[in-house]
């Protein structure tokens, strides 16, 4: 299909309901400042927590899209979801519990745009996790990762990430795929690059995510 509109960000949700709201007025505020023609596509993974019916509440904001899966299939389906609704040139994914920066999407897509990449990464080289149950086994699944399949970044586990739409063409994800997004768009022949990101506290919920 040939692209549409330029950019399209794609959030999977899981149980965020106070979150969203904020997330979607965050991402508009940014999109509009980059004067690129743009949509979010927010896909709910059967929350129950309400988030469904906040997210029919947003439905009619400005460029947003709204997908509701029957039930939870988990992050790699609903990604997988967005990127096949999604008419964008470029992609942006980032999750909706707001520890992501929307402030961060402009640089992505300026870095990816300019030094014609395929896949730009973010890395949250200062997260705001519990550093034994979530920063230690990040921090060695990425090293064995990278050791693995020879595609080395610091932080494979950071939902941040923006792409070329053609290099996703081929990939379709499933179980917990989504993680290894660079290596597959690696295998496609993607040219990929990283760049730090902001990284901040969750402020509500719990997700599983």
């Amino acid at each position: 299909m040939e692209a549409k509109l330029e950019v399209s960000v794609i959030s999977p949700v899981f149980n965020e309901k106070e979150n969203l709201k904020t997330f979607v007025d965050s991402v508009a505020k940014v999109m509009r400042s980059t004067g690129m023609s743009w949509e979010l596509i927010i896909v709910d993974d059967g929350s129950d927590d309400g988030s469904a019916d906040t997210i029919k509440e947003l439905i009619n904001q400005e460029n947003t899209r709204c997908l509701l899966l029957s039930k939870n299939y988990g992050q790699t389906t609903a990604i997988q979801a967005g990127f096949d609704k999604a008419v964008g040139k470029y992609f942006v994914t980032l999750d909706s519990d707001l520890q992501n920066d929307p402030k961060d999407i402009p640089a992505l897509l300026d870095k990816l745009i300019k030094e014609e990449l395929d896949l730009v990464v973010g890395w949250r080289k200062n997260r705001k996790d519990n550093y034994f149950l979530r920063n230690l086994p990040s921090s060695i699944a990425n090293k064995l990762i990278g050791n693995i399949t020879g595609v080395k970044l610091h932080d494979y586990g950071c939902s941040l990430k923006a792409f070329k739409k053609e290099i996703l063409d081929d990939v379709k994800l499933y179980g917990e795929l989504h993680r290894f997004l660079p290596v597959l768009a690696k295998f496609e022949g993607a040219k990929i690059k990283e760049i730090k990101v902001n990284h901040r506290s969750r402020k509500y919920g719990s997700s599983k995510y």
